[in-house]
């Protein structure tokens, strides 16, 4: 049996590809946001991997991106395996992917568990309107990744987050396959 650690953002999609990817694993979901402060973030993965250790699986995949500036540090005493991305963005979408919405400007993305984390995250930012109309003034829009094909039941969330940043949204049809790919590679790297 294997463990997965990752930040509750990505839960809907681990959990909508638990046999797809063909290996029995324990979940770990990390509370959003704590990318915020690192110190919580160290402290939070630390925990959860040596529970993990003490369990005595056969490996741990850790689903994050580039997170935490020593996350490959604070990985290294045990025997686990990152997620091959930056962010949660990517992990979702490829590089090329990325690069090609790219040269349509400059766009925040929201996942699924992004849609359902926003407020907290914002409030561990101690962002209010004000603060966020400001510091997101830069992105031309929001996009909404829909990995779970639920944009259309989730409209209502989409136009209150519209109204809270002033930033109009899109809908991206995203297919799971690039993500369910990374946590097979970090898989088959424990394999080694």
């Amino acid at each position: 049996m294997y463990s997965i650690i990752a930040c509750g953002i990505f839960e809907k999609e681990i959990e909508a590809l638990r046999l797809e990817l063909g290996f029995p694993f324990e979940a770990h979901y990390l509370g959003a946001g704590l990318h915020v402060d690192f110190h919580d973030l160290k402290e939070a993965l630390v925990a959860e991997l040596e529970k993990c250790r003490a369990d005595g699986n056969e490996g741990t995949i850790v689903v994050y991106g580039q997170c935490h500036p020593k996350i490959e540090e604070i990985l290294r005493p045990y025997h686990a395996a990152l997620a091959a991305c930056q962010n949660c963005v990517d992990a979702f979408i490829t590089r090329k992917g990325l690069e090609k919405k790219a040269k349509d400007g400059l766009f925040f993305y929201l996942s699924p568990g992004w849609l359902d984390a926003w407020k907290d995250i914002f409030r561990r930012l101690n962002w209010g309107q004000e603060e966020a109309r400001m510091q997101m003034g830069s992105f031309r829009g929001s996009v909404y990744l829909d990995t779970l094909k639920d944009a259309a039941a989730r409209e209502e969330e989409l136009l209150e987050f519209f109204d809270f940043t002033n930033l109009p949204f899109e809908i991206m049809p995203v297919d799971l396959g690039h993500f369910k790919s990374l946590i097979i590679k970090a898989k088959e790297s424990l394999e080694d």
